[in-house]
């Protein structure tokens, strides 16, 4: 199946999408992306009807733009990508540090996080305490959320670090 023609390239992008892993466990929505398809099939649900709602309406783009329909703002999502990049470029070493419970790169990390200075050590803490939870998450996207997630259990994190996502 070539991806060219109109129908055949939302059915292309379904499957790239479903290919790259389950990594959008956390995120309300599926493989499919956000958009009205989102909100109506769920994370869980018929993601080929997901991405088909979302094509035939282009509440995604809008979503998108607009921050709207299960997207994030344009400039969040710029955020939530420097933090996947980060993470995609220090995975490895951020894992090791995150056992050892210290290193630059966990503070980076912690910094990338929106974590200020002045709670640092207490997020690379918490950090390191979520390690087993957090590397059992599949993929970079699965990892970073379950990162933020521990991070939000804490009070004092939740209300002094800017977590986007």
């Amino acid at each position: 199946m070539r991806c060219v023609h109109g129908t055949r390239i939302g059915m292309c992008l379904v499957l790239g999408i479903g290919l790259s892993g389950n990594a959008w466990a956390k995120r309300n929505y599926g493989t499919a992306g956000c958009g009205w398809g989102s909100q109506m099939m769920g994370p869980g649900g018929n993601q080929i009807s997901a991405a088909t709602t979302n094509q035939s309406t282009y509440t995604q783009a809008f979503g998108i733009s607009s921050g709207t329909s299960n997207c994030l703002p344009s400039k969040e999502m710029a955020v939530v990508m420097k933090q996947e990049e980060f993470l995609a470029a220090n995975l490895n070493t951020l894992q090791k540090e995150m056992a050892q419970g210290r290193g630059e790169t966990l503070s980076a990390f912690a910094d990338i996080l929106g974590c200020p200075s002045a709670v640092q050590k207490e997020a690379t803490e918490k950090l390191a305490k979520g390690y087993q939870t957090i590397f059992k998450s599949p993929g970079i996207e699965g990892v970073l959320d379950t990162a933020k997630e521990e991070l939000k259990k804490d009070e004092t994190l939740k209300n002094q670090c800017t977590i986007v996502g």
